[in-house]
């Protein structure tokens, strides 16, 4: 018995101490706020209000990754949205559907719902929503738009030095169309969910990587 407990107590050893120097210096965990019904809704269907995602502690903003960033507007919050242009780059949201420099990657794949029902934050009432996948940057990602009654298109250009962010809910968006590109250093990239808002049972959002 005593053997055993040797063992079991190397093994946590060597697999807790990796886990907390990462933890010190790289990564870092946190839940998804769910105080906030239009962030909530602007996270769709990538995330949820209550999610437990791991980010990285240190500014790493690359094309399409999900970043979480200091609220521009409200000290103390967050905000979260996919990096899709920087320095110059001129991006065009029309149709609720993203081009940058004139271009849009859309993915051969359909996602596996192809609509999703949502809250609008506004009203309460509830909202059909088409999902599409897209390609950018290095990744692959599902992004929802309103088939009836889009947005109306912007265009704009991202300053230098700065980052646009658009959320992967195009129609109840929080993004830089709202509040402007964002500086980088206040940003980190999400990287992975633990688990969902739903909890360890909800085999769908646990253990799921982001990027």
């Amino acid at each position: 018995m005593g053997l055993w407990f040797r063992i079991l107590g190397w093994l946590l050893f060597l697999i807790g101490v990796p886990a907390l120097v990462l933890y010190a210096f790289f990564f870092d965990i946190w839940v998804v706020s769910k105080d906030d019904p239009l962030l909530s809704a602007s996270i769709e269907p990538t995330l949820s209000a209550g999610d437990v995602v791991v980010v990285t502690r240190h500014t790493t903003v690359s094309y399409g990754d999900l970043e979480r960033c200091d609220d521009p507007e409200v000290p103390g919050r967050f905000v979260i949205g996919r990096a899709m242009a920087h320095s110059g780059d001129s991006v065009e949201v029309n149709d609720e559907m993203v081009m940058v420099d004139g271009k849009r990657n859309p993915s051969p794949h359909a996602c596996d719902h192809p609509t999703m029902v949502l809250r609008d934050p506004q009203t309460d009432d509830d909202v059909v929503l088409a999902c599409s996948v897209e390609e950018f940057g290095d990744g692959t990602y599902l992004a929802l738009r309103a088939q009836a009654h889009p947005e109306p298109p912007t265009k704009a250009t991202c300053e230098y030095g700065r980052w646009f962010l658009v959320s992967d809910d195009r129609h109840f968006h929080l993004d830089s169309r709202d509040y402007g590109p964002i500086a980088p250093s206040t940003c980190q990239h999400i990287v992975f969910r633990l688990v969902g808002a739903a909890g360890i049972g909800d085999k769908e959002k646990r253990l799921t990587v982001i990027w």
